[in-house]
């Protein structure tokens, strides 16, 4: 290892040094500085991490080949970083109240963001398989972080079972991709998949066993039996950050894997990707559809929009744009289900549950500021200008058409439709019902405002000129493109 290796992976090594300067910080300060100081450190460290990088970079590789650092490495460095500031605001007010170690919490998502990260720098089966765990564990340990919670437990508990399956069957995956290509780089396996010389069965039971370890997770249907517990009953801000970072890390996975090495095989995993896709985001929205509560319609909706995603996956032939509109697309959801999540924090409710919609009653008149927030998140994931959600669908829609997946681009249309109905009947609860005689007490949250101020301005201002950030995206696919 030499100084070069170490300064292509600085941003990772700021935010590993953060996580433990937190772990630190807690244990010396009192609880007054901490619920200051804490939050204040880990902001100051992922903006660090994310200028200690460059933002588009030449590819060169580190460690011996073992990571490469490259447009998209730099694009999801990016996004991580942001998806986990976000998390850090608007959780403070709720950790105190819950009584959740908030120095445990915020290391947490540090540490899981480090993994993310990693996955994003893989150009193996070996890095990406260490990025994934160290993303994921500390994820299972998010969900059941309210330990007098059963609720919580429960959710850390189910995700941890079916997330250890799923990581069973991906690494099982990676050894048989090992044993038939003689290598573990995704280069190397693209080789020998293009010069036939992996076998058509064994390639076959391969690709289905990377396939449903990536699927779950993703919360692919029908790989997404873990998802709408583990959200519901993880602490909000934890599921808030967990709905998003690491579904943009399975999908950073399956952009370099699946056409990163399996690219000679896409005519075959394509097809599949598209039937996963139209039967996740339709089963994602008719089950959200009966939702009475609000975190577990969001759960289920979460998993609508993995199958938009996977749709510009299925439609990779249609070249950069295909990568592209799966960037931004994960870009727009990170921000505007994070904020969708994290508007329910207002509501002081019992344990880590969500609100139902008779508790969001009236909720515009007795805070507005929260309300115009939730109502711009949820308006731009039903896809409604002039917001991201809607730009995101449009550069999905486009090339999956250009692939010939007419059928696909008419389920996307039909299921956005679909979901107008639960997403904006939060907004018609918010504003047109009376206050509920019964409602939850509404907790001051100045610095959750602030955050969801600023992020629900970006949904609004990116939806309008999309051009900068979709340019960005366009090069961070480039190392996709044959």
């Amino acid at each position: 290892m030499s100084l070069d290796d170490l300064n292509t992976v600085l941003p990772e090594v700021v935010v590993t040094a953060t996580a433990c300067l937190v772990l630190l910080a807690d244990a010396i300060l009192d609880r007054k500085l901490a619920r200051f100081w804490l939050p204040l450190l880990v902001v100051l460290g992922l903006i660090s991490a994310i200028f200690s990088g460059p933002i588009t970079v030449a590819s060169h590789t580190a460690f011996g080949g073992f990571v490469v650092v490259d447009t998209f490495t730099a694009f999801f460095r990016v996004l991580f970083c942001i998806l986990a500031i976000f998390a850090t605001i608007v959780a403070p007010e709720y950790l105190e109240r819950r009584a959740i170690p908030a120095g445990a919490f915020y290391a947490t998502i540090l540490f899981s963001t480090v993994g993310a990260m990693t996955i994003a720098l893989a150009t193996d089966l070996i890095t990406i398989f260490v990025g994934l765990e160290l993303m994921t564990i500390p994820i299972y340990v998010l969900a059941g972080m309210a330990r007098r919670d059963r609720y919580s437990n429960e959710a850390g508990l189910k995700y941890f079972l079916l997330g250890a399956f799923s990581s069973a069957m991906l690494l099982y995956g990676f050894a048989w991709l090992y044993g038939l290509s003689g290598t573990t780089t995704f280069v190397g396996i693209a080789e020998a998949v293009a010069k036939g010389g992996l076998t058509d069965g064994a390639t076959l039971v391969a690709l289905a066993l990377v396939t449903v370890g990536l699927a779950f997770k993703a919360a692919v249907v029908p790989f997404h039996q873990w998802t709408p517990d583990a959200y519901d009953g993880a602490p909000t801000p934890a599921t808030a950050f967990m709905s998003v970072a690491p579904k943009a890390a399975a999908f950073a996975a399956i952009l370099r894997i699946m056409i990163g090495s399996l690219g000679p095989l896409g005519l075959d995993w394509s097809a599949v990707f598209a039937i996963l896709a139209a039967i996740t985001m339709t089963g994602g929205n008719v089950v959200a559809l009966v939702q009475g509560n609000v975190k577990r319609m969001l759960a289920y909706s979460s998993i609508a929009h993995t199958g938009y995603i996977l749709a510009g996956v299925a439609a990779y032939q249609a070249g950069a744009s295909a990568s592209a509109a799966v960037l931004f697309y994960v870009f727009a959801y990170g921000i505007m289900n994070l904020g969708a999540f994290a508007c329910l924090i207002y509501l002081d409710l019992d344990g880590t549950r969500g609100a139902s919609l008779d508790e969001l009653n009236g909720f515009a008149r007795r805070q507005p500021a929260g309300a115009l927030a939730f109502a711009v998140f949820l308006i731009s994931l039903t896809g409604i200008p002039p917001t991201i959600g809607f730009v995101a669908k449009v550069f999905i829609l486009q090339p999956v058409l250009d692939a010939g997946l007419v059928w696909l681009a008419v389920a996307i249309a039909l299921n956005a439709a679909l979901a107008a109905f639960y997403y904006l009947r939060v907004v018609v609860h918010m504003y047109m019902y009376d206050v509920d005689a019964n409602a939850p007490r509404l907790l001051r949250t100045d610095l959750l405002s602030a955050g969801l101020g600023i992020a629900g301005l970006a949904v609004v201002v990116i939806g309008i000129v999309p051009d900068g950030l979709y340019r960005w995206a366009l090069q961070a696919a480039a190392p996709f493109v044959r």
